[in-house]
C-alpha cells in the first residue's frame, strides 16, 4: 500500500490575525508530484510551512501514514530563496542537509557521504561539487537546494515557488527533475507555483486555493475538463 500525507480539516493562519484559509482536507500519496496554485496572498506559503511543521496549524491535522523511526522529520522544506553561504562548496552545502545524522562533532560517516554524493548525482550537480554556492546560477543553485532536501531522507519534500526566479529552460528542467525524483525515489513532492503551464505538464495532481474559500483538487486533465482552472485567470 502506498504511503501518504493525510490532511484533515486543516485551518491555517496566525493566532492574533485569525485563519487565512480553512477546511482543507486532502490526501497526497508517495510517488506523486503535486502543484499548489492560487492567487497572491491566498495562503500558499502558509499552507506549505504548516505542512512542513514550521508553523502551527490553527486546527485540524497533518499526518504521515507511517511512523518514522527515532526523531526523523516527515518533511524537508525548500524556501523560495534558499540562503547561499559564500565560502561553502556545493558538496558542503548539500551536506548541511545531513546535520541530523552527524555525530556530536558534526562529522558525517561514510554512508552519509555516499548519500550526499548520490543526491548530487540524482540532481545532476556532481560536476559542481567543488564550486562555491555563491558562484552558481539560479538554476544550478536550485538543484543544490533540491539535493540538500533529498539527503534529509524524508518521505515528503515541500518547495515554495522553486521556479520563481528561473528562465523557461530551467523551469522545465526543474519540473522534470521533481517529477523524476517523486517517482524514482518514492517521495511525495509538493510545490507552489504561479506557472500553470509547468504544473499542467509535470504534476500528477493539482491543489487550487480560491478566494471563495474552496480547496479544489484533481488531476490536471480533470480540472481542465471541468473548468476548475478558469478561476486562476479571473480571481
Amino acid at each position: 500500500m502506498s504511503k501518504y500525507l493525510d490532511i484533515k480539516d486543516l485551518s491555517i493562519g496566525y493566532r492574533k490575525q485569525g485563519p487565512v484559509f480553512s477546511g482543507i482536507s486532502v490526501r497526497a500519496v508517495s510517488g506523486s508530484l503535486i502543484g499548489l496554485l492560487g492567487p497572491n496572498g491566498i495562503g500558499k506559503s502558509t499552507l506549505l510551512r504548516t505542512m512542513a511543521g514550521l508553523q502551527s496549524a490553527l486546527s485540524g491535522s497533518v499526518q504521515w501514514s507511517e511512523t518514522l523511526p527515532g526523531e526523523l522529520r516527515i518533511s524537508a522544506f525548500v524556501p523560495s530563496q534558499s540562503p547561499r553561504a559564500a565560502h561553502f562548496s556545493v558538496e558542503d552545502t548539500v551536506g548541511t542537509g545531513r546535520y541530523r545524522y552527524t555525530n556530536w562533532l558534526g562529522i558525517e560517516n561514510e554512508e552519509g557521504k555516499q548519500t550526499v554524493a548520490r543526491a548530487m548525482e540524482r540532481t545532476g550537480i556532481s560536476h559542481l561539487a567543488g564550486r562555491y554556492s555563491a558562484d552558481l546560477s539560479d538554476g544550478e543553485f536550485q538543484r543544490v537546494a533540491i539535493a540538500r532536501a533529498l539527503v534529509q531522507d524524508t518521505p515528503l519534500i515541500i518547495l515554495d515557488e522553486p521556479t520563481a526566479f528561473l528562465d523557461i529552460a530551467n523551469k522545465r528542467s526543474t519540473g522534470r527533475l521533481l517529477r523524476l525524483l517523486a517517482g524514482e525515489e518514492d517521495k511525495c513532492i509538493i510545490f507552489s507555483t504561479h506557472d500553470l503551464t509547468l504544473a499542467m505538464e509535470y504534476c500528477h495532481q493539482l491543489w487550487i486555493m480560491t478566494r471563495s474559500g474552496e480547496f479544489r483538487t484533481g488531476t490536471p486533465s480533470a480540472l481542465a475538463d471541468n473548468g476548475a482552472l478558469e478561476i486562476l485567470y479571473y480571481e
